[in-house]
């Protein structure tokens, strides 16, 4: 199977002629196969993010926010909290979602800033930014726009070690806020 591999066949031909023997025509076949490296990214997520407190400053209310990683792009099958931390392939695309729960209809989420990083620490260093002030700062981060409710906000990015190490924590900042424009 060529897809888990790569092989390199080849054919060696050999014309020899001696005294003793005489002449030899032989053709040798051979074929070298290589498995390709199917290397992982151990990703540590929290369940549920829970937060009270005030939304732009105006009043003080109760809200939380839910962190949801899918298995595709369709956004249909999220890992349950048993199936953490979730092993995915290098360069393979992550998708989260990131949603305000249990809020004020007034209220919409805003993705401020995505990290990855070494430890369930969410300042400790060293740090590798995804998203910055609700922008992406990777290249290979897409948000997308495509929700029906400005309570949630989606994106993925690829799967990539950090200083070399396999396992890594994500880390989302989200802002509540009365402001839903542009979401």
């Amino acid at each position: 199977n060529t897809s888990t591999a790569l092989v390199y066949t080849n054919n060696v031909y050999a014309d020899y002629t001696n005294r003793q023997i005489g002449a030899l025509n032989n053709r040798f076949d051979f074929s070298c196969r290589y498995p390709f490296m199917r290397s992982n990214l151990t990703l540590k997520a929290y369940w549920i993010i829970e937060k009270s407190g005030q939304a732009d400053g105006e009043r003080s209310s109760e809200y939380s926010f839910e962190m949801r990683l899918f298995h595709d792009q369709r956004y249909l099958h999220h890992y349950k909290e048993d199936e953490y931390p979730i092993d995915v392939l290098m360069k393979e695309r992550v998708f989260v979602s990131v949603n305000l729960k249990e809020s004020a209809d007034e209220l919409c989420s805003k993705l401020a800033n995505c990290t990855l990083n070494l430890s369930p620490d969410k300042v400790a260093t060293p740090q590798h930014p995804l998203i910055r002030n609700g922008l992406p700062v990777d290249e290979n981060v897409e948000l997308y726009n495509t929700t029906k409710t400005p309570h949630e906000t989606r994106f993925s990015f690829l799967a990539t070690p950090l200083d070399g190490n396999k396992a890594v924590y994500l880390h989302c900042y989200v802002n509540a806020t009365t402001d839903c424009n542009d979401n």
